[in-house]
């Protein structure tokens, strides 16, 4: 059994277009992830942001057509309280929301830099 051999084995690579095809393949697909994802946040956000609106102008429309504080009635509070408490968590939600969008934009901006990055020639093949 001849474990080392006296002659010495080329050195292969793959042609460099197919190594840049399948490193544009694997960084798309992340790009691809990262786009869902930011559409999704998105969606989200312009979702409860209606939604918050509507709370808000449920709140008000009940301030509006019930007596003074003092002299409104359980329900009626109770409604006032239930709106302005869902429309408090949707804007934290939005909030959140936001920061969210903006990190997948910057994760979105590197993976598309990295496209610009690999597209120029390389000098020398390792």
């Amino acid at each position: 059994m001849v474990l080392l051999s006296l002659r010495p084995r080329a050195f292969r690579t793959r042609n460099p277009g197919r190594d840049a095809e399948t490193d544009e393949a694997r960084l798309g697909t992340i790009s691809n992830a990262i786009s869902m994802a930011l559409a999704d946040a998105r969606r989200e956000r312009d979702g409860l942001g209606q939604r918050m609106n509507l709370y808000y102008a449920q709140a008000a429309s009940l301030l509006d057509n019930s007596p003074d504080y003092g002299k409104r009635n359980r329900t009626d509070e109770a409604a006032i309280g239930s709106a302005e408490n869902s429309a408090a968590r949707a804007r934290r939600r939005v909030a959140h929301l936001d920061v969210q969008i903006e990190k997948l934009e910057g994760l979105l901006a590197q993976v598309n830099g990295t496209f610009a990055t690999d597209a120029q020639p390389s000098e020398g093949v390792a």
